[in-house]
């Protein structure tokens, strides 16, 4: 994972944990303990969406482009077929083999989204939830 994307991730929280203590000294009351989790979690799935959009951005990029290429240049020269017209190879395969060494940011997609979304989710519900009012209590 890319330094900058970790911390992204710090930061948001930080941020959201700022603001809500900022909400709180401004006459707000105090988020409600119930309300952490699904906060968190909205913040930090924004958080992933934006950190992790060109990771996860499919069909297009270099891998994409290669295996485009190939298959065209495959199907075009015959690469695939038998001398009595019958298929000896998918060209499809062709170019997956071809283009594996390719790097492409779509395999980093998943990663980023895992890591982002746990450097921001479990800190952010930990400072919320040591700081909320329990659902009935009138103190502020």
């Amino acid at each position: 994972m890319a330094p900058a994307a970790a911390g992204g991730a710090s930061l948001l929280a930080a941020v959201a944990v700022f603001s809500m203590l900022i909400m709180s000294s401004q006459g707000n009351p105090r988020p409600l303990c119930s309300d952490c989790e699904p906060q968190c979690r909205t913040n930090c799935t924004a958080e992933v969406e934006t950190t992790c959009r060109e990771y996860c951005t499919r069909g297009g990029g270099p891998r994409e482009s290669c295996r485009s290429s190939v298959f065209e240049q495959c199907t075009a020269n015959g690469d695939c077929s038998g001398s009595n017209g019958t298929s000896t190879c998918d060209c499809n395969t062709v170019a997956e083999n071809t283009c594996l060494s390719v790097t492409d940011g779509t395999l980093q997609c998943t990663p980023c989204m895992s890591n982002i979304y746990d450097q921001c989710f479990h800190p952010c519900t930990n400072d919320c939830n040591n700081r909320c009012k329990k659902k009935g209590c009138h103190h502020a």
